[in-house]
Parts: C-alpha cells; sequence; structure tokens
C-alpha cells in the first residue's frame, strides 16, 4: 500500500493487487452496505493514520475508488465536514464511496431538478443520492455508483433539465460551497415532490 498526502483534507492511496486480496476487496463489486467492504475500509484508513497522520474518524468522508490495470486500485479519501457526535463514536454514516460511473448534474433552477428527479423515478432509476443547493444560486444531484444504466445514452434525457458536471470536481465545490438539501435519496425523495 503507498499513500500520498495530497493535503490535510485529501488522501490517496495505492492498493497493489496483493493488497485488494489482504484487504478481501474487488473494485467491480464494492459495496458499503457490506460488512466487510467496511471493515476493510476501516482497516485501510487506520493504517493510512498511523503512518501519514490522516484522521478520518471524526469527519464524514467520500472515497472514490479507480480500478488500475494490474489488478490493484487508486483511492481518494476527501473529508467532507464533521459528523454527529453520536456518529462519531459508532463509525456509521461516515463512508460515502463513488466508482468512476457517478453522475453530477447542474440545474438552474429547483423545479428542473426536481422534473429530473421525477422522470428517474419513474424509469425505475434506483442510485444513492444527493441534492446541494450552491452559493452560485445553482441545484446540484450527485448520483453514487450508477448502476443498472448503460451510460450514457440511457440518461442523455437528463440535458432538457440541467447540466452534466464533472462529479469529482463537483464533489469538491459543493463540500465548500453548498448546503445539503437532500443527503440521501434524494431522486426518490424530490421525484415525489415534482
Amino acid at each position: 500500500m503507498e499513500l500520498i498526502l495530497i493535503s490535510d483534507k485529501k488522501l490517496k492511496i495505492m492498493l497493489s493487487p496483493e493488497d485488494m486480496r489482504a484487504y478481501e476487496l474487488d473494485c467491480e463489486s464494492v459495496d458499503y452496505d457490506n460488512t466487510e467492504t467496511r471493515r476493510a475500509f476501516w482497516s485501510i484508513l487506520d493504517e493510512a493514520k498511523h503512518q501519514t497522520g490522516f484522521d478520518a474518524a471524526s469527519e464524514r468522508v467520500y472515497i472514490q475508488l479507480y480500478p488500475s490495470r494490474e489488478g490493484g486500485c487508486e483511492m481518494y479519501v476527501t473529508k467532507v465536514g464533521l459528523l454527529p457526535a453520536a456518529c462519531r463514536a459508532q463509525k456509521r454514516g461516515m463512508l460515502r464511496v463513488a466508482s468512476e460511473r457517478s453522475l453530477a448534474y447542474r440545474f438552474s433552477e429547483l423545479s428542473y431538478m426536481l422534473s429530473a428527479c421525477r422522470e428517474l423515478l419513474r424509469l425505475g432509476f434506483a442510485a444513492p443520492s444527493e441534492a446541494f443547493f450552491g452559493k452560485d444560486g445553482s441545484y446540484y444531484l450527485y448520483i453514487n455508483g450508477v448502476r443498472g444504466f448503460s451510460l450514457p445514452d440511457e440518461l442523455e434525457f437528463m440535458s432538457e433539465f440541467g447540466e452534466k458536471q464533472d462529479a469529482e470536481r463537483l464533489r469538491a465545490y459543493i463540500s465548500e460551497h453548498a448546503k445539503i438539501i437532500c443527503e440521501e435519496d434524494a431522486i426518490k425523495t424530490l421525484g415525489a415532490l415534482a
């Protein structure tokens, strides 16, 4: 395992194929709802704390996971804010895992975001999602770990409502310049409002 401290808020972790086997991780089937996956992530983050001082225990973190050609992976861990005290004590709800298939959209009006969520809901689209209001007056929809849709063709209709954004850049922007509107199941929650 190779660790590169990018800043006090961001850490890059490179895992070799041997590391992946040792932590029993597979990039194609990473699922944070799985107990073994959570345990592996916390073991990696604990090791990172010992080696670099990067402490993620008291903050919510966002993890981006990218497979490497050799069979390992690169992980980018970004601290995105303090957790409530109860979560800090239990280490629950702290990780957000995204793959290269995360999607992000910007909407100029709330009604456009609501309409987009309604259409996604109508199509049976299910993926973890969050909604934000930015300091720039725009609304943002962030969709994590998209599965079951062959992208991007099946979601091209989203351009009728908003603009597709670079998911990684948007995550960095919203962590500093946006307020959360809906933290979980934004598509389901906001789609029902439209």
